[in-house]
């Protein structure tokens, strides 16, 4: 089971919702043994759905990032420091609180990702409100070799979504050493870990404070390292032996 997402992104349109449920049952009913890429998704699968006494535990995805040392060719390339994020231009990615975290400094934000949404003009707009909005760029679908040279070039990557069954982008920017902010919603915790900063709630004031501190920590205390070995954890040959 790779996520119920839907559920918390869709959550009123219930007949959609249902049929997704009964098609996902049935495959249960079948199955022998059930598997989730995290523990969060199988305790979304035994809320709800009907599991019976068949096993299941979590098996965290693997991740392999490929590497494109000699490429310098983004099609944006920031004038300043930058903050990165990086996914589809949806609501459930939470790209509209990011912009607050641009005043009082002078990063750019660059965002990534498909933009063919209506909510695309929703990250617009909080831009405008906060007076940043030449500071914020959404540049569209990246390449991997730009997706390469956007995670290794960042000051920090940020992840505040709020419906994710794993979270492959932070292990993305963890292994590149990046510190990383991330919300505390769904399975995002359980793929950070210890190394990553927590949005406790999303209220500008409280996320600036956050992004400040991590900030600060990350110049004092360098703990690009313990990141490594986190995004580590998360290999191929590790989620393939469980």
């Amino acid at each position: 089971m790779y996520d119920f997402s839907y559920l918390i992104e869709d959550a009123g349109n219930t007949k959609r919702n249902q049929r997704l449920l009964k098609q996902t049952q049935e495959r249960v009913d079948r199955a022998d043994y059930i598997t989730g890429i995290s523990q969060f998704v199988i305790d979304e699968a035994a809320k709800y759905l009907d599991l019976g006494n068949k096993p299941a535990r979590a098996i965290q995805l693997g991740c392999t990032v490929s590497e494109f040392p000699g490429f310098d060719s983004p099609k944006y390339r920031p004038a300043k420091p930058f903050l990165f994020t990086i996914g589809l231009v949806q609501p459930r990615k939470n790209f509209h609180v990011l912009p607050p975290l641009l005043v009082g400094n002078d990063y750019e934000l660059v965002i990534a990702g498909l933009n063919n949404y209506e909510y695309g003009q929703e990250v617009v707009a909080a831009a405008k409100k906060f007076g940043v909005e030449d500071r914020v760029k959404l540049i569209g679908p990246a390449t991997e070799a730009e997706k390469y040279w956007y995670y290794k070039n960042c000051t920090a990557f940020l992840f505040p979504s709020y419906a994710e069954g794993f979270g492959l982008p932070v292990i993305e920017a963890m292994y590149h050493g990046k510190p990383v902010f991330s919300s505390d919603k769904t399975s995002l915790p359980e793929v950070g870990g210890d190394p990553a900063y927590y949005f406790r709630n999303l209220e500008p004031e409280h996320m600036r404070k956050v992004l400040e501190d991590g900030m600060r920590d990350s110049v004092l205390n360098d703990p690009s390292q313990k990141i490594k070995q986190r995004a580590a954890k998360f290999s191929l040959a590790n989620c393939a032996a469980e």
